[in-house]
């Protein structure tokens, strides 16, 4: 074997040693998870559970749907804050319920100018719909958004979706149009500005369905938005079984 022969052949059993090695590391990482801890490193880092509230925090509702949380200033900390645009939700957790889902949101974030809403044909926990009134022309759950497609551009993700009342979908919305009236305004101003924006799903126990949300917003590069919102997902005039998502209209 002359001395070209044998690079080759050295070539050919380092290249084979490579391939079998990274073969055992693989295999090796998937059975420890290692790899799917790294995708997920920096999802898990923005969407890990805001401990800063539970169901124990929260007031039995008395009439009013939105109330303010931490006299009204987000949880948010010193590492959240960012000048970036993101989106990350959380994996659905063993009751395929959503979780935290954690935005900066911006005009790159937003639907462009001319999308069209695709449908939604996800049904979240807890979605046992309840028709009423004449010709049962009235609903009672929505599938509601933690991140509003008008600030996310997502739609028909099942991370992103949860069942709730027209009327917490309702009161949601309001803070929403807040976020995105404030960005458009910054972008006609020609400024690129952010608003850093977080809705928690609170579950009591093992319920399909939230008791409801709450929603931290708060404006990056100046004063602007700024709030610590729960929302609770109740409907006038009815009574709502949050374990299964089944209802009863209350007859007046």
């Amino acid at each position: 074997m002359n001395k070209k022969e044998k690079m080759k052949l050295k070539k050919f059993v380092i290249t084979v040693i490579i391939i079998i090695l990274f073969t055992l590391f693989e295999y090796v990482a998937q059975q420890n998870g290692w790899i799917e801890n790294i995708l997920n490193e920096t999802e898990t880092t923005k969407t890990s559970t805001n401990n800063n509230i539970n169901i124990d925090n929260i007031p039995q509702y008395s009439g009013e749907i939105v109330i303010n949380i931490n006299n009204d200033i987000p949880y948010f900390e010193e590492k959240d804050i960012s000048t970036e645009d993101f989106e990350y939700y959380s994996n659905l957790d063993e009751l395929n319920r959503a979780g935290v889902a954690f935005a900066n949101i911006c005009k790159y974030t937003m639907p462009p100018q001319g999308t069209k809403r695709e449908s939604l044909s996800y049904k979240p926990t807890g979605w046992v719909q309840y028709l009423y009134g004449e010709n049962n022309s009235k609903h009672l759950y929505e599938r509601c958004h933690l991140i509003a497609w008008q600030l996310g551009n997502e739609n028909n993700n099942k991370k992103n979706l949860i069942t709730g009342t027209r009327d917490m979908n309702s009161a949601m919305i309001e803070y929403e149009n807040m976020i995105a009236n404030w960005v458009k305004l910054k972008n006609k101003e020609e400024k690129d500005y952010h608003v850093l924006y977080r809705v928690t799903p609170i579950y009591k126990d093992e319920n399909q369905l939230a008791t409801g949300v709450e929603i931290e917003a708060k404006s990056v590069e100046e004063e602007g938005v700024c709030f610590n919102k729960f929302i609770y997902n109740v409907q006038e005039n009815f009574e709502i079984d949050y374990h299964t998502g089944k209802a009863k209209l209350i007859e007046n």
